[in-house]
């Protein structure tokens, strides 16, 4: 009767996977998702050091500052005064020099462009510049 005993083939393992792969393809999920999780915690944590660090500067370093302007002299040409006092004549034209300096504080340098100048007499406006916007000191900034 041994003859007649026919022996089965055992089913091949690519369809059936063994409880073994299962384990092994579970321990590797958490193993990729241990490493998923600690990538990405590293990357929150250098992004929250960079932000930090970023309002440190903006608050110190990068601290925007007014320009300091100081009138360094003013001359006046060409007035005509009334006979033997100091008040200048109704309608009279005079020309007045200035010499400003702007010093920026700043970390960063900007430019600005044409400026706008009102001349006052005890609160009333009396004159509005004519002529160049920029006279002899357009050279570079010096420190």
């Amino acid at each position: 009767m041994a003859e007649k005993e026919q022996v089965k083939p055992l089913a091949p393992a690519s369809v059936l996977p063994s409880s073994d792969d299962e384990e092994t393809a579970l321990y590797l999920k958490k193993i990729h998702r241990k490493k998923c999780i600690k990538c990405c915690g590293c990357i929150l944590a250098l992004l929250l050091i960079q932000i930090i660090v970023i309002i440190i500067l903006i608050f110190t370093v990068f601290k925007v500052k007014d320009p300091i302007i100081n009138l360094n002299g003013v001359k006046v040409e060409k007035i005509d005064l009334i006979k033997g006092t100091t008040t200048p004549r109704p309608g009279s034209n005079m020309t007045l020099t200035t010499d400003v300096s702007v010093k920026n504080p700043n970390v960063a340098s900007f430019k600005y462009g044409n400026t706008t100048t009102t001349l006052y007499y005890w609160g009333t406006v009396i004159g509005r510049p004519m002529g160049h916007q920029a006279g002899p000191g357009l050279g570079g900034p010096q420190e």
